[in-house]
């Protein structure tokens, strides 16, 4: 089913392209979507698909990046506040997949399409990877000034961090398993081994 929201009307041409994008390659399959495919479920046509992107792989990366949004904005919301830092990462985390659960399409798009169509290595995608590195960094950066059990990762760690999460979440939408819920213990304690290092039992 298309992730569109039609009520008030469409969204514009590249929205319902990037929409497309993500419900095909989520029933078919990287490899085996066609921009006829894209261009029938987003009801417009060729020459406009390419009045937006040069080929499918530009639309997929499109697709990233509009995930990438989303889990920026879910970080983003996370409030720090007195509750203890175990809190605080149960928290993060509950944000982060609650948000992709709710774009079942854009997260299969972003963690398993990308890595078939082989752009893990694109510029687009390790941009987004940066900016979700960044984003943990300065959210325990933030946490530390109200628990100082809370270590900031460096740059590598943060991005090691990112990566490793990915993993995770690749496993479990290849498997068609639709319940990131069942991965959140294990990225809980990935998080907090990370930024609670001396803490943990």
């Amino acid at each position: 089913m298309s992730e569109v929201d039609d009520a008030g009307g469409a969204r514009g041409a590249r929205m319902r392209l990037v929409d497309a994008m993500a419900a095909v390659v989520a029933e078919k399959g990287y490899p085996a979507t066609t921009i006829a495919d894209i261009v029938a479920r987003a009801r417009v046509s060729r020459r406009t698909f390419y009045e937006e992107f040069a080929d499918k792989a530009a639309c997929l990366l499109a697709c990233h990046e509009m995930l990438g949004q989303y889990m920026l904005e879910s970080m983003s919301s996370v409030e720090v506040g007195t509750s203890p830092p175990e809190e605080f990462v149960r928290e993060s985390v509950g944000a982060l997949l609650s948000t992709l659960a709710a774009h079942p399409d854009l997260t299969y798009a972003y963690f398993a399409a990308m890595r078939s169509a082989g752009l893990t290595t694109s510029p687009a995608r390790r941009a987004v990877q940066s900016n979700v590195a960044a984003q943990l960094q300065h959210l325990a950066a933030q946490a530390k000034q109200v628990d100082d059990r809370i270590q900031v990762p460096t740059p590598m760690m943060a991005a090691a961090v990112v990566a490793g999460i990915g993993e995770l979440i690749i496993r479990s939408v290849e498997q068609r398993a639709g319940d990131l819920d069942a991965i959140a213990p294990t990225v809980v304690d990935f998080v907090s081994a990370v930024l609670m290092p001396l803490h943990r039992s």
